[in-house]
C-alpha cells in the first residue's frame, strides 16, 4: 500500500511518508471482526415421536406437547379420541362449554315417538273435551244475543240520562214505561263488573247514625237502601219498581219542609240541572242535615268547582275520599237555608259513556 502524500503548497515542502494502517489493530477505525455463529445444537429426539394431529377441514390443528404434565401418548387407532379430547381442553380454556346433549328419544317408523306423563296425558284429554262442548248449544246462542240487545239498549237510555234534564227523563220514562226496567236490567250487570258496590260503603256508614234520623234516598233505584238499614227511609225514584217507593221527579218531591236528616244521592246525579236536585235536598233537610253523594271518578273534572257549586246551594264540605279507585265519597251539611227559587248557575257532572264490551 503507498504512503500518504500531502500536495506540496510551498516551496520546499518535505514529503511526509507515514507508516500503513495496520488493518488488524484495535485502534480507531479498525475493521470488526464479524463474529462466526455457532451453529444450533439440536435437542436429543424423544425416546418417541410425537405424533402431529392432522387438519381437518373446518377444524383447528393442535400439536400435542411433551411436558410432564402432557397427557398420556395415543396410539393411531384412537386419533379420533385424542384430537376430541384436545378440542375440549381447548374450549375450557377459552371460555366456551357445551352442554351435554340428551340422548335422543327412540323412533318408530322413522319419527320420534313422544311419551308423556299419565297426569299430563289425562289434561289433555279433558281439555280436548272442554273444547268440543264449549261450542254455544242454540240456547245458549240466544241467551247471548239477548244480553247483547239488552246492553245496548241500556247504553243508549243511560246516554240519554246524562244529557237531558230531570223533567225530560221523567217525561221519557212516562211514555216508555218497558225503559225504566231495561235501564236497571243493564245496570245490574254492570254492578257486577265494577270492584266494589259504592252503595255498600253508604249502607255502613247509615248504620252508623242513630236509629231515629229520617233518610230520603234520592234515585233509589230498586230501594235497596231502605231494606238494609233500621232508619226511616223515604225512597224515591222517576219510576217506582215497588210499592214502598215513591215514584216521583227528585227536583220536585211530595214530602214536607224540613222533614229529612240525611239526603242519599249514590250514582244518581244524571241530568243537566244538578243546582235543582240540591235546591231541593235544602228544601227538604233540616238544618245541619247531611248529605251523603257516592259518584264514578271520571265524572269529575275539577272536584274544587264541585264543592262550590253545592256551597252556593247552603252546604259545606264535611268530608271527602278521592282516594278511592273507581268512586268519590262525599259527606256535605246544611249550614244555610237557601229558598227553592233561588237563581244559580246551572251545573252537571260529566256523563259516564259505558262502552260495548
Amino acid at each position: 500500500m503507498k504512503p500518504f502524500e500531502v500536495p506540496p503548497w510551498e516551496a520546499g515542502a518535505e514529503i511526509i511518508e507515514f507508516k500503513p494502517v495496520n488493518p488488524s489493530g484495535n485502534g480507531v477505525g479498525a475493521a470488526k471482526k464479524q463474529k462466526k455463529k455457532k451453529p444450533k445444537k439440536k435437542k436429543a429426539a424423544a425416546s418417541a415421536e410425537v405424533p402431529e394431529i392432522k387438519k381437518a377441514p373446518g377444524k383447528f390443528s393442535y400439536r400435542q406437547g411433551g411436558g410432564p404434565l402432557a397427557p398420556p401418548l395415543a396410539s393411531s387407532d384412537d386419533d379420533d379420541d385424542v384430537e376430541d379430547g384436545i378440542r375440549a381442553m381447548h374450549k375450557v380454556k377459552s371460555g366456551r362449554i357445551e352442554k351435554q346433549r340428551p340422548p335422543t328419544q327412540a323412533t318408530k317408523g322413522g319419527k320420534k315417538e313422544l311419551k308423556l306423563k299419565p297426569e299430563l296425558a289425562q289434561a289433555a284429554v279433558e281439555a280436548m273435551e272442554t273444547t268440543s262442548s264449549s261450542t254455544p248449544a242454540p240456547n245458549a246462542l240466544a241467551s247471548k244475543l239477548q244480553s247483547e240487545l239488552l246492553g245496548g239498549r241500556f247504553r243508549y237510555i243511560n246516554e240519554q240520562l246524562y244529557s237531558m234534564t230531570s223533567r225530560k227523563a221523567e217525561a221519557l220514562f212516562r211514555k216508555d214505561s218497558s225503559a225504566f226496567e231495561a235501564y236497571h236490567a243493564g245496570y245490574r250487570q254492570q254492578v257486577e263488573k265494577w270492584p266494589t258496590n259504592p252503595l255498600n260503603r253508604i249502607i255502613k256508614t247509615i248504620k252508623k247514625i242513630p236509629k231515629t234520623a229520617i233518610i230520603g234516598d234520592f234515585g233509589c233505584g230498586e230501594g235497596k237502601l231502605a231494606q238494609s238499614v233500621p232508619n226511616k227511609v223515604y225512597s224515591m225514584d222517576l219510576v217506582a219498581a215497588r210499592g214502598d217507593i215513591i215514584a216521583c221527579n227528585i227536583t220536585d218531591t211530595p214530602l214536607q219542609a224540613q222533614s229529612l236528616d240525611v239526603a242519599v244521592y249514590c250514582l244518581s246525579l244524571m241530568g243537566t240541572d244538578l243546582n235543582e236536585f240540591f235546591l231541593e235536598a235544602n228544601r227538604l233537610l233540616k238544618l245541619h242535615g247531611s248529605v251523603y253523594i257516592a259518584e264514578i271518578q271520571s265524572r269529575f273534572e275539577d272536584v274544587r268547582d264541585f264543592v262550590r257549586c253545592l256551597s252556593a246551594c247552603g252546604f259545606d264540605l264535611i268530608k271527602k275520599d278521592v282516594a278511592v279507585n273507581y268512586f268519590y265519597f262525599f259527606q256535605f251539611k246544611k249550614m244555610r237555608h237557601v229558598p227553592k227559587n233561588t237563581k244559580l248557575k246551572t251545573f252537571s257532572l260529566k256523563p259516564c259513556l259505558y262502552r260495548k264490551r
